[in-house]
């Protein structure tokens, strides 16, 4: 089968349709019309790398989608495009089919539109690269403000520090493939998910955007994410590590003195670590709680450039081991 075969097949049609699409799929480059201020972003998923080769393809497609639509959401951007570029050592119809099935049902939840990419033969690699725009906000009164992209180097000092939904069930659901772990069938489905099936924040930051000050997705752990936040920003931050929202699998399993390291440098939430003034923190919570969205105060930062950890009682938390890097 061609490439060109296979791009017709699976990829020709995937994801929104978007009057602003000129020229999509079938051309040296798609064309798009927009007069806003674009946010780009892209992402390799590598098979044993990021995924273990025993994944779904429906929930490589999901993740190899929600991971950029993540990093959207911590720019506070609205996600319309995407183009794609996948190496696979064969075509497997099967594969691809179930593979276009999990990012085509991610797209068209937030109707983002394929709009090219390049297919190639070799080891499962897959690369997504996402456009969004940056749009303006719908204040309080109704009154449009001006277009807003939340940046790490925004935060304030006395800003409180939030996180969404909860942190550790990714990184435990990755344990849970090769380590018995005390949980039930339903327990570990349930955090496997997590894992493999992220939820991108992108409805939650775009009702509550106007009140952040700065940003990031917690992709690589809490404590190493927030840490980019206080490096671009020139601040500090400490963190209670008994107000970290964990599940009560989570709970179970990490018992004892090092309780929140997953949670803290595990990795694979995709939540959303925020900052938010004094100021607008009754409105943020008010907008909050109207949405039913999950959020928790975790810290505050700091003007003294020093990164804390502490617990309830206040005494200093130290983490025994720390984030995957690549190269490191």
């Amino acid at each position: 089968m061609s490439e060109f075969s296979i791009i017709k097949q699976y990829f020709e049609n995937l994801g929104g349709n978007q009057a602003d699409v000129i020229l999509g799929i079938g051309d040296d480059a798609a064309l798009v019309k927009t007069d806003a201020v674009l946010a780009v972003s892209v992402d390799t998923f590598i098979e044993n790398v990021h995924f273990p080769d025993t994944t779904a393809a429906y929930d490589i497609g999901w993740k190899s989608l929600a991971v950029n639509l993540s990093d959207m959401a911590a720019m506070g951007a609205q996600p319309c495009w995407m183009t794609l570029a996948i190496t696979m050592p064969t075509v497997d119809h099967a594969w691809l089919k179930e593979y276009c099935r999990g990012l085509s049902v991610l797209a068209s939840q937030y109707n983002v539109a394929l709009i090219g990419g390049d297919t190639t033969r070799g080891p499962l690699s897959i690369t997504i690269q996402i456009f969004g725009r940056i749009v303006s906000d719908k204040a309080v009164s109704g009154k449009s403000t001006s277009p807003k992209a939340l940046c790490r180097g925004d935060a304030q000092t006395g800003d409180a520090i939030y996180v969404t939904g909860q942190l550790g069930d990714g990184a435990l659901g990755l344990r849970s493939l090769n380590q018995n772990l005390d949980l039930s069938v339903t327990e570990k489905n349930r955090i496997q998910q997590k894992l493999n099936r992220p939820q991108p924040r992108i409805d939650e930051i775009a009702i509550l955007k106007q009140y952040v000050n700065a940003a990031i997705d917690i992709s690589d752990g809490l404590y190493a994410d927030l840490g980019h936040i206080l490096v671009a920003s020139h601040k500090g931050a400490i963190i209670c590590v008994n107000d970290i929202p964990l599940s009560a699998e989570y709970r179970r399993v990490c018992q004892g003195v090092k309780t929140y390291d997953l949670a803290l440098i595990g990795g694979d939430d995709y939540e959303l670590c925020l900052t938010v003034s004094v100021e607008n923190e009754p409105a943020f919570l008010a907008v909050a709680s109207d949405n039913q969205f999950a959020l928790t105060k975790i810290g505050d930062i700091t003007e003294e450039q020093k990164y804390r950890l502490v617990t309830g009682q206040g005494e200093e938390y130290h983490l025994e081991s720390h984030a995957f890097e690549h190269f490191n």
